[in-house]
This record gives C-alpha cells, structure tokens and sequence, in this order.
C-alpha cells in the first residue's frame, strides 16, 4: 500500500466514524491525524491522558516552580487542588 498516495485523499468527513480521530483533525489540524496514519496505523484505541494526571511530570513542575509561585499559584496553573500541591511538594523535598 502507497500510504501517502492514500493519505493525499483523507478529508475529515472520511473521519467521521471515528471520534478521538475526528476530533484531533478539528483542533490541530488534518496534518496531524496523517501524521498519525504514518506512525502509528496500528494503534486500536487513542488515549491521551490530561497532563495533570502525570504524576512524575507534575512533580517535575512542583520541584522546579515551588519557589517562585506560591501554592495558589501552582494550583491555578496545574488545574491540581491546593492540598495536591502541598502534599507533592512534601514528596519532592522528602525525595531531596
């Protein structure tokens, strides 16, 4: 199969029974769902969890920010609550 012959005919609607797909070609565009064909065609389910929910990346954060925002701060710019702040940052300087 020429995969890029095939990819030059993708339109959205031809996306339309497929919803994470669909989506990702509405807000980031049609490049990156051809992107997708290219690399990844065999993947059965698209999962992309919400960054907050990486624990070890928002520790990375916490770790690198704590003492230039203050915990409000953190919270309003990770979307995490003020207690999951706080008790990340006991985690890093207990790690340190």
């Amino acid at each position: 199969m020429d995969k890029e012959f095939i990819l030059r005919h993708l339109k959205k609607e031809h996306l339309a029974g497929n919803e994470g797909l669909s989506e990702i070609a509405e807000m980031s565009g049609l490049d990156i769902v051809k992107d997708l064909f290219r690399n990844h065609e065999t993947m059965r389910d698209l999962y992309i969890p919400m960054l907050n929910n990486n624990k070890e990346l928002m520790k990375e954060v916490i770790k690198k920010n704590k003492d230039k925002f203050s915990i409000c701060q953190l919270a309003n710019m990770t979307g995490l609550t003020r207690k999951r702040i706080e008790k990340l940052i006991d985690e890093v300087e207990r790690n340190n």
